[in-house]
């Protein structure tokens, strides 16, 4: 059984559905970026604070500041992926920030890794990476995967 971290080529089941009952708060090693569950975003959950809070889930949650909707799929605008990773890469400059979706591993894993890669001039793939190593069960949808790589194609 190979290594994800190892082949990039592997395919591998993508929890759907699935969110953890506590908070999940991953911290990236890059500038006061946090990654999280809908729970993370609930402040009767956990004492955590942050500068904002970034919600690209359908609903936004108590403590969220910046709501960009996305689904867990097909069908996203676009321009509605590039705003949610604007609004990340324009607060993570002076903030701390946490990103969330539902259960933290799609969604908000995707704009994170668009918006470190973007940030660090590098590919989506060393972006996830970053965000891998805060969340290992991170694993993005291939079709917000490709929204990132456009992304960084045309904004990078």
């Amino acid at each position: 059984m190979s290594d994800r971290s190892t082949d990039p080529d592997c395919q591998f089941l993508r929890p759907i559905g699935f969110v953890e009952d506590e908070p999940v708060l991953a911290v990236l090693d890059y500038r006061g970026l946090h990654l999280g569950n809908r729970h993370a975003a609930d402040p009767g959950c956990h004492d955590r604070r942050f500068d904002a809070v970034v919600s690209v889930s359908a609903d936004a949650f108590p403590l969220t500041t910046h709501h960009h909707p996305l689904t867990d799929g097909e069908g996203n605008d676009w321009a509605a992926f590039a705003a949610a990773v604007d609004a990340v890469r324009r607060l993570s400059r002076t903030a701390d920030v946490l990103v969330n979706c539902k259960a933290g591993v799609s969604r908000s894993t995707a704009v994170l890794a668009t918006a470190v890669a973007a940030e660090r001039g590098g590919s989506f793939r060393d972006g996830l990476r970053t965000v891998e190593a805060a969340r290992p069960e991170a694993v993005p949808h291939p079709a917000l995967v490709e929204l990132g790589a456009v992304y960084l194609a045309a904004r990078g």
